[in-house]
Protein backbone atom coordinates (compact mmCIF):
# COMPACT_ATOMS: atom_id res chain seq x y z
CA UNK A 1 0.00 0.00 0.00
CA UNK A 2 1.39 3.41 -1.05
CA UNK A 3 2.19 5.80 1.76
CA UNK A 4 -0.25 8.66 2.17
CA UNK A 5 1.33 11.87 0.75
CA UNK A 6 0.22 13.94 3.72
CA UNK A 7 1.67 11.43 6.17
CA UNK A 8 4.91 11.22 4.14
CA UNK A 9 5.22 15.01 4.05
CA UNK A 10 4.64 15.22 7.80
CA UNK A 11 7.34 12.59 8.41
CA UNK A 12 9.80 14.31 6.03
CA UNK A 13 9.16 17.68 7.71
CA UNK A 14 9.75 16.17 11.13
CA UNK A 15 12.97 14.49 9.94
CA UNK A 16 14.19 17.73 8.35
CA UNK A 17 13.47 19.70 11.53
CA UNK A 18 15.29 17.17 13.73
CA UNK A 19 18.23 16.95 11.29
CA UNK A 20 18.50 20.74 11.14
CA UNK A 21 18.33 21.01 14.93
CA UNK A 22 21.05 18.36 15.39
CA UNK A 23 24.43 19.89 16.30
CA UNK A 24 26.39 16.88 14.99
CA UNK A 25 24.45 16.56 11.73
CA UNK A 26 23.46 12.95 12.48
CA UNK A 27 20.30 11.56 10.98
CA UNK A 28 17.35 11.47 13.43
CA UNK A 29 16.26 8.07 14.73
CA UNK A 30 12.92 6.44 13.95
CA UNK A 31 11.44 6.89 17.44
CA UNK A 32 12.17 10.65 17.52
CA UNK A 33 10.62 11.13 14.07
CA UNK A 34 7.60 9.00 15.03
CA UNK A 35 6.97 11.02 18.19
CA UNK A 36 7.40 14.36 16.40
CA UNK A 37 5.27 13.46 13.34
CA UNK A 38 2.72 11.40 15.35
CA UNK A 39 2.67 8.77 12.60
CA UNK A 40 2.59 4.97 12.72
CA UNK A 41 5.80 2.95 13.12
CA UNK A 42 5.46 1.23 9.70
CA UNK A 43 4.90 4.54 7.90
CA UNK A 44 7.87 6.17 9.65
CA UNK A 45 10.24 3.29 8.78
CA UNK A 46 9.17 3.32 5.13
CA UNK A 47 9.39 7.10 4.81
CA UNK A 48 12.73 7.34 6.63
CA UNK A 49 14.33 4.93 4.13
CA UNK A 50 13.27 7.18 1.27
CA UNK A 51 14.33 10.32 3.20
CA UNK A 52 17.80 8.98 3.90
CA UNK A 53 18.20 7.94 0.27
CA UNK A 54 17.41 11.47 -0.81
CA UNK A 55 20.11 12.85 1.50
CA UNK A 56 22.83 11.32 -0.61
CA UNK A 57 23.32 10.91 -4.31
CA UNK A 58 23.19 7.39 -5.61
CA UNK A 59 25.86 6.71 -8.16
CA UNK A 60 26.58 3.36 -9.77
CA UNK A 61 30.06 2.89 -11.16
CA UNK A 62 32.52 0.15 -11.96
CA UNK A 63 36.15 0.12 -10.94
CA UNK A 64 38.32 -2.20 -13.00
CA UNK A 65 41.94 -1.87 -14.22
CA UNK A 66 42.63 -1.66 -17.92
CA UNK A 67 42.70 -5.17 -19.49
CA UNK A 68 46.14 -6.38 -20.64
CA UNK A 69 45.14 -6.89 -24.27
CA UNK A 70 44.12 -3.20 -24.52
CA UNK A 71 47.42 -1.80 -23.29
CA UNK A 72 49.07 -1.92 -26.73
CA UNK A 73 46.13 -0.40 -28.56
CA UNK A 74 45.51 2.42 -26.13
CA UNK A 75 49.15 2.90 -25.04
CA UNK A 76 49.85 5.71 -27.47
CA UNK A 77 46.46 7.41 -27.83
CA UNK A 78 44.39 6.84 -24.75
CA UNK A 79 46.57 6.39 -21.74
CA UNK A 80 45.72 9.80 -20.42
CA UNK A 81 42.05 9.30 -21.34
CA UNK A 82 42.01 5.92 -19.63
CA UNK A 83 43.62 7.32 -16.52
CA UNK A 84 41.04 10.07 -16.43
CA UNK A 85 38.21 7.61 -17.04
CA UNK A 86 39.59 5.26 -14.42
CA UNK A 87 39.92 8.10 -11.95
CA UNK A 88 36.30 9.12 -12.64
CA UNK A 89 35.20 5.51 -12.40
CA UNK A 90 37.09 5.08 -9.16
CA UNK A 91 35.55 8.23 -7.78
CA UNK A 92 32.09 7.12 -8.90
CA UNK A 93 32.66 3.65 -7.49
CA UNK A 94 33.93 5.09 -4.21
CA UNK A 95 30.91 7.37 -4.08
CA UNK A 96 28.59 4.46 -4.83
CA UNK A 97 30.38 2.30 -2.28
CA UNK A 98 30.17 5.07 0.30
CA UNK A 99 26.49 5.52 -0.55
CA UNK A 100 25.93 1.77 -0.30
CA UNK A 101 27.78 1.56 3.00
CA UNK A 102 25.87 4.59 4.24
CA UNK A 103 22.59 3.05 3.13
CA UNK A 104 23.59 -0.23 4.73
CA UNK A 105 24.46 1.63 7.93
CA UNK A 106 21.16 3.46 7.67
CA UNK A 107 19.32 0.16 7.29
CA UNK A 108 21.14 -1.29 10.29
CA UNK A 109 20.47 1.91 12.26
CA UNK A 110 16.79 1.77 11.27
CA UNK A 111 16.66 -1.87 12.37
CA UNK A 112 18.29 -1.02 15.70
CA UNK A 113 16.00 1.96 16.22
CA UNK A 114 12.98 -0.11 15.26
CA UNK A 115 14.05 -2.86 17.67
CA UNK A 116 14.50 -0.29 20.43
CA UNK A 117 11.11 1.18 19.63
CA UNK A 118 9.57 -2.31 19.72
CA UNK A 119 11.29 -3.00 23.06
CA UNK A 120 9.96 0.31 24.41
CA UNK A 121 6.47 -0.55 23.21
CA UNK A 122 6.81 -4.02 24.75
CA UNK A 123 7.81 -2.40 28.04
CA UNK A 124 4.83 -0.05 27.78
CA UNK A 125 2.59 -3.04 27.02
CA UNK A 126 3.98 -4.89 30.04
CA UNK A 127 3.35 -1.80 32.18
CA UNK A 128 -0.18 -1.60 30.80
CA UNK A 129 -0.73 -5.29 31.58
CA UNK A 130 0.55 -4.77 35.14
CA UNK A 131 -1.75 -1.77 35.44
CA UNK A 132 -4.62 -3.86 34.13
CA UNK A 133 -3.85 -6.56 36.70
CA UNK A 134 -3.85 -3.92 39.42
CA UNK A 135 -7.13 -2.51 38.10
CA UNK A 136 -8.65 -6.01 38.09
CA UNK A 137 -7.56 -6.35 41.72
CA UNK A 138 -9.13 -2.97 42.50
CA UNK A 139 -12.31 -4.09 40.74
CA UNK A 140 -12.39 -7.23 42.88
CA UNK A 141 -11.87 -5.10 46.01
CA UNK A 142 -14.61 -2.73 44.85
CA UNK A 143 -16.96 -5.66 44.20
CA UNK A 144 -16.18 -7.05 47.65
CA UNK A 145 -16.83 -3.63 49.18
CA UNK A 146 -20.03 -3.34 47.20
CA UNK A 147 -21.16 -6.75 48.45
CA UNK A 148 -20.34 -5.75 52.03
CA UNK A 149 -22.21 -2.49 51.51
CA UNK A 150 -25.16 -4.43 50.11
CA UNK A 151 -25.16 -6.67 53.18
CA UNK A 152 -25.00 -3.60 55.42
CA UNK A 153 -27.86 -2.10 53.45
CA UNK A 154 -29.89 -5.27 53.97
CA UNK A 155 -29.14 -5.10 57.71
CA UNK A 156 -30.19 -1.45 57.78
CA UNK A 157 -33.36 -2.30 55.86
CA UNK A 158 -34.14 -5.10 58.31
CA UNK A 159 -33.50 -2.73 61.22
CA UNK A 160 -35.67 -0.12 59.53
CA UNK A 161 -38.43 -2.68 59.05
CA UNK A 162 -38.15 -3.66 62.72
CA UNK A 163 -38.31 0.00 63.72
CA UNK A 164 -41.33 0.55 61.52
CA UNK A 165 -42.99 -2.45 63.14
CA UNK A 166 -42.19 -1.04 66.57
CA UNK A 167 -43.55 2.32 65.50
CA UNK A 168 -46.72 0.65 64.22
CA UNK A 169 -47.10 -1.15 67.57
CA UNK A 170 -46.53 2.12 69.39
CA UNK A 171 -49.12 3.82 67.22
CA UNK A 172 -51.56 1.00 67.98
CA UNK A 173 -50.86 1.48 71.68
CA UNK A 174 -51.39 5.22 71.30
CA UNK A 175 -54.72 4.56 69.57
CA UNK A 176 -55.67 2.19 72.40
CA UNK A 177 -54.70 4.86 74.92
CA UNK A 178 -56.75 7.40 73.00
CA UNK A 179 -59.75 5.07 73.03
CA UNK A 180 -59.24 4.50 76.76
CA UNK A 181 -59.07 8.26 77.29
CA UNK A 182 -62.31 8.64 75.37
CA UNK A 183 -63.90 6.03 77.59
CA UNK A 184 -62.59 7.88 80.67
CA UNK A 185 -63.99 11.12 79.33
CA UNK A 186 -67.35 9.41 78.84
CA UNK A 187 -67.23 8.10 82.41
CA UNK A 188 -66.28 11.59 83.59
CA UNK A 189 -69.25 13.08 81.75
CA UNK A 190 -71.49 10.41 83.27
CA UNK A 191 -70.15 11.28 86.73
CA UNK A 192 -70.88 14.95 86.10
CA UNK A 193 -74.38 14.05 84.98
CA UNK A 194 -74.90 11.92 88.08
CA UNK A 195 -73.66 14.72 90.31
CA UNK A 196 -76.01 17.15 88.63
CA UNK A 197 -78.85 14.72 89.11
CA UNK A 198 -78.00 14.41 92.79
CA UNK A 199 -77.91 18.18 93.12
CA UNK A 200 -81.39 18.37 91.52
CA UNK A 201 -82.68 15.72 93.89
CA UNK A 202 -81.22 17.69 96.79
CA UNK A 203 -83.00 20.83 95.60
CA UNK A 204 -86.24 18.91 95.24
CA UNK A 205 -85.78 17.48 98.72
CA UNK A 206 -85.27 20.96 100.15
CA UNK A 207 -88.42 22.16 98.33
CA UNK A 208 -90.40 19.28 99.73
CA UNK A 209 -89.05 20.00 103.22
CA UNK A 210 -90.17 23.62 102.94
CA UNK A 211 -93.60 22.58 101.77
CA UNK A 212 -93.79 20.03 104.55
CA UNK A 213 -93.01 22.37 107.36
CA UNK A 214 -95.30 20.51 109.63
CA UNK A 215 -93.18 17.38 109.25
CA UNK A 216 -89.85 19.23 109.60
CA UNK A 217 -88.78 17.68 112.85
CA UNK A 218 -89.27 14.14 111.51
CA UNK A 219 -87.65 15.00 108.16
CA UNK A 220 -84.63 16.84 109.57
CA UNK A 221 -82.79 13.67 110.46
CA UNK A 222 -83.54 12.12 107.07
CA UNK A 223 -82.58 15.34 105.31
CA UNK A 224 -79.31 15.48 107.23
CA UNK A 225 -78.53 11.91 106.20
CA UNK A 226 -79.31 12.69 102.61
CA UNK A 227 -77.09 15.76 102.74
CA UNK A 228 -74.21 13.76 104.23
CA UNK A 229 -74.62 11.02 101.65
CA UNK A 230 -74.81 13.59 98.89
CA UNK A 231 -71.64 15.33 100.11
CA UNK A 232 -69.79 12.03 100.41
CA UNK A 233 -70.97 10.99 96.95
CA UNK A 234 -69.97 14.36 95.52
CA UNK A 235 -66.53 14.21 97.16
CA UNK A 236 -66.04 10.67 95.93
CA UNK A 237 -67.12 11.65 92.43
CA UNK A 238 -64.71 14.63 92.45
CA UNK A 239 -61.84 12.41 93.66
CA UNK A 240 -62.57 9.85 90.95
CA UNK A 241 -62.69 12.57 88.33
CA UNK A 242 -59.34 14.03 89.50
CA UNK A 243 -57.70 10.59 89.50
CA UNK A 244 -58.97 9.91 86.01
CA UNK A 245 -57.61 13.25 84.80
CA UNK A 246 -54.17 12.59 86.32
CA UNK A 247 -54.03 9.02 84.93
CA UNK A 248 -55.05 10.24 81.49
CA UNK A 249 -52.41 13.01 81.51
CA UNK A 250 -49.69 10.58 82.69
CA UNK A 251 -50.63 7.99 80.07
CA UNK A 252 -50.64 10.57 77.29
CA UNK A 253 -47.21 11.91 78.39
CA UNK A 254 -45.81 8.38 78.55
CA UNK A 255 -47.14 7.59 75.07
CA UNK A 256 -45.61 10.75 73.62
CA UNK A 257 -42.27 9.99 75.33
CA UNK A 258 -42.32 6.48 73.80
CA UNK A 259 -43.39 7.57 70.31
CA UNK A 260 -40.92 10.47 69.91
CA UNK A 261 -37.67 8.36 70.20
CA UNK A 262 -39.16 5.82 67.82
CA UNK A 263 -39.91 8.54 65.31
CA UNK A 264 -36.38 9.93 65.69
CA UNK A 265 -34.86 6.46 65.25
CA UNK A 266 -37.04 5.82 62.20
CA UNK A 267 -35.90 9.11 60.61
CA UNK A 268 -32.22 8.28 61.30
CA UNK A 269 -32.63 4.79 59.84
CA UNK A 270 -34.20 6.16 56.69
CA UNK A 271 -31.42 8.75 56.31
CA UNK A 272 -28.77 6.05 56.77
CA UNK A 273 -30.49 3.78 54.24
CA UNK A 274 -30.65 6.61 51.66
CA UNK A 275 -26.94 7.40 52.21
CA UNK A 276 -26.01 3.72 51.86
CA UNK A 277 -28.03 3.46 48.61
CA UNK A 278 -26.31 6.55 47.21
CA UNK A 279 -22.84 5.29 48.21
CA UNK A 280 -23.52 1.89 46.65
CA UNK A 281 -24.67 3.50 43.39
CA UNK A 282 -21.59 5.74 43.25
CA UNK A 283 -19.26 2.80 43.88
CA UNK A 284 -20.89 0.79 41.11
CA UNK A 285 -20.62 3.77 38.73
CA UNK A 286 -16.91 4.33 39.51
CA UNK A 287 -16.20 0.60 39.11
CA UNK A 288 -17.92 0.50 35.71
CA UNK A 289 -15.99 3.60 34.54
CA UNK A 290 -12.64 2.18 35.68
CA UNK A 291 -13.33 -1.16 33.90
CA UNK A 292 -14.27 0.72 30.71
CA UNK A 293 -11.07 2.82 30.78
CA UNK A 294 -9.00 -0.31 31.41
CA UNK A 295 -10.59 -2.06 28.41
CA UNK A 296 -9.85 0.95 26.19
CA UNK A 297 -6.18 1.06 27.29
CA UNK A 298 -5.85 -2.68 26.69
CA UNK A 299 -7.34 -2.32 23.20
CA UNK A 300 -4.90 0.53 22.39
CA UNK A 301 -1.94 -1.53 23.67
CA UNK A 302 -2.98 -4.54 21.54
CA UNK A 303 -3.31 -2.28 18.47
CA UNK A 304 0.18 -0.83 19.07
CA UNK A 305 1.60 -4.34 19.47
CA UNK A 306 -0.03 -5.48 16.17
CA UNK A 307 1.38 -2.41 14.42
CA UNK A 308 4.85 -3.16 15.83
CA UNK A 309 4.69 -6.76 14.58
CA UNK A 310 3.60 -5.56 11.13
CA UNK A 311 6.45 -3.02 11.05
CA UNK A 312 8.97 -5.73 11.94
CA UNK A 313 7.66 -7.97 9.15
CA UNK A 314 7.89 -5.11 6.65
CA UNK A 315 11.45 -4.31 7.80
CA UNK A 316 12.48 -7.94 7.27
CA UNK A 317 10.90 -7.91 3.79
CA UNK A 318 12.67 -4.66 2.92
CA UNK A 319 16.02 -6.06 4.13
CA UNK A 320 15.47 -9.13 1.95
CA UNK A 321 14.65 -6.85 -1.02
CA UNK A 322 17.85 -4.83 -0.46
CA UNK A 323 19.90 -8.03 -0.31
CA UNK A 324 18.30 -9.07 -3.61
CA UNK A 325 19.13 -5.71 -5.16
CA UNK A 326 22.74 -5.98 -3.94
CA UNK A 327 23.05 -9.47 -5.41
CA UNK A 328 21.58 -8.21 -8.72
CA UNK A 329 24.10 -5.33 -8.76
CA UNK A 330 26.97 -7.75 -8.18
CA UNK A 331 25.67 -9.96 -11.03
CA UNK A 332 25.47 -6.94 -13.36
CA UNK A 333 29.01 -5.87 -12.42
CA UNK A 334 30.33 -9.35 -13.09
CA UNK A 335 28.59 -9.44 -16.47
CA UNK A 336 30.01 -6.00 -17.41
CA UNK A 337 33.52 -7.10 -16.45
CA UNK A 338 33.12 -10.25 -18.52
CA UNK A 339 31.97 -8.18 -21.48
CA UNK A 340 34.95 -5.85 -21.17
CA UNK A 341 37.35 -8.79 -20.96
CA UNK A 342 35.80 -10.48 -24.00
CA UNK A 343 35.73 -7.31 -26.15
CA UNK A 344 38.18 -7.40 -29.16
CA UNK A 345 41.55 -5.77 -28.80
Amino acid sequence: MALNPDVKKRIFDAADELHTASETGDYPNVEAVRQRSRAGMNNVVEAMQEWRQKQRKQVQAVREPLPAHLHGVLQSMGQALWETARQLANESLNTARAAFESEKADLLQLSVEQSEAFEQQAAELETAQLRMTELERLVEVAETTAQATARQLEDVQRTLLSSEQKAAIAEQKAEEIARRAADLRAELDHAHTEAERLRLERDKAQARSEEAAKQAEKADARTEQLRAALSAQTAKADAIIEQLREALAAQIAKSEATIEPLRTELTAMRTQADAADQLHAEQRKRTAQEVHRCAERMAKAETACDQARAAAAEAREEAAALRGQLQATKTQNAALLAALKSSPT
